[in-house]
């Protein structure tokens, strides 16, 4: 990757994210909000020059069709390589890496990406293959050996609600550049959802996008990554800071930018700007974004979890993933991408190991069938015991005399 996002300068210390509305992913709809939500950073000819190759780079967490609001809408895709082509860009590759080892073309395919991105004059690049290692905080992370060819990185990422770090958006986008399973192992180095945030914002700074344009069409609210609920916003978002972006967005869980593990962190160290008085939001979608309120994912608890113990305190976790088996077709991807090996084979079944489970979902987004759920033990224990005190209770009611309808 020849060019990236440079070190913010003095001028940039008020960076500037656009909102603007966008109701359908329409093409005129698209398009025109695009333009609208480039204008205030010069348009893509301000970030795409004349003979370059650009990555696209959506979240295509896994196979899941456009609808269910878990992967970048194709439309989006398709208009941002209308924009790139316009500008002058030579190669336009679109790509990313999915949790689990998916076949690329079954991800293309299901995402909408495969007819999008052609019908639009796009390339789709595999992540499979060579790998280069690019510095990392103290280590090296493995990245495609063709990304040395790219000369600028724009990121699409879905607004999405995270199990394990509240919000996935600009800066959690970019981890989608590790190639396979790398990924998921990562969370066996880095078991805390805390130490998982400081990971993410090393990787943050070392791949930074030239520019980020987020879709808020259709955002995902409640236990996301893979298993929330869509929820129309109807917005598209950009910026060249992606902390700032995502201090923006944290509103929409109700939380503060300091609330959030990721962007707190990547604020202190320099690497953009979380104080919202020091943000120029524009666009007229900037009313919308503020009063969005997405119902936020179980779990918030786990950020305030103690380094030492943190293993053996989320065995008391009130929610978990669970395999749902008759949906599950035993395809094994689980149980791959599963650093801790918590997720064994038995009697032709697979099960998760509440033991060894430390609550990173990466189960939950690799599973291609939507066959692993997040479900709730204690709560459900609870409610069979308010069921049977509620048996017991009218058990205890004397009989309605003869002749009466019982109340």
């Amino acid at each position: 990757m020849t060019s990236h996002a440079a070190p913010l300068r003095p001028s940039d210390a008020r960076p500037t994210v656009a909102a603007v509305r966008c109701d359908s992913y329409a093409d005129d709809a698209i398009d025109a909000a695009l333009r609208l939500t480039l204008a205030p950073f010069g348009g893509m000819a301000a970030v795409v020059k004349p003979g370059q190759t650009v990555l696209l780079k959506p979240n295509l967490l896994s196979p899941r069709p456009p609808e269910q609001a878990v992967t970048t809408h194709p439309a989006l895709v398709a208009a941002l390589v209308r924009a790139c082509r316009q500008a002058g860009a030579v190669r336009i590759w679109v790509g990313d890496s999915p949790a689990g080892e998916h076949a690329d073309a079954a991800l293309w395919e299901a995402t909408g990406m495969a007819r999008a991105v052609s019908a639009a004059g796009g390339e789709l690049r595999s992540f499979r293959g060579a790998a280069a290692p690019v510095p990392c905080g103290k280590r090296h992370i493995p990245v495609p050996e063709w990304l040395s060819q790219v000369d600028v990185v724009i990121s699409v990422p879905k607004l999405k609600t995270h199990l394990l770090t509240l919000l996935t958006c600009a800066m959690k986008n970019v981890y989608g550049l590790i190639p396979g399973e790398t990924k998921s192992l990562y969370h066996g180095d880095y078991p805390s959802p805390r130490r998982m945030a400081a990971f993410l914002v090393d990787v943050y700074a070392a791949l930074r996008p030239a520019l980020t344009i987020v879709d808020a069409v259709e955002a995902l609210e409640g236990d996301g990554p893979a298993t929330g609920v869509p929820r129309h916003l109807g917005l598209l978002l950009a910026g060249r800071d992606g902390v700032a972006i995502d201090a923006c967005c944290a509103g929409c869980l109700d939380l503060t930018p300091s609330e959030v593990p990721m962007v707190a962190m990547a604020a202190r160290r320099g690497l953009g700007v979380a104080d919202l008085r020091q943000i120029d939001l524009c666009g007229d979608g900037v009313e919308v974004l503020q009063a969005a309120r997405l119902r936020r994912p179980r779990g918030r608890w786990l950020q305030r979890l103690p380094e030492g113990p943190f293993r053996w305190l989320t065995r008391l976790a009130t929610y978990r993933p669970e395999i749902d088996q008759e949906r599950c077709v035993r395809c094994g991807i689980c149980a791959q991408t599963c650093s801790q090996q918590a997720i064994p084979r038995t009697d032709g079944r697979y099960h998760i190991d509440r033991a060894r489970c430390i609550l990173c979902m990466c189960c939950l987004e690799s599973c291609p069938k939507h066959a692993i759920g997040v479900r709730s033990p204690v709560l459900r224990t609870l409610r069979l015991a308010r069921r049977l005190r509620d048996r017991l209770r009218r058990g205890r009611q004397p009989p309605a005399p003869p002749g009466t309808s019982p109340q």
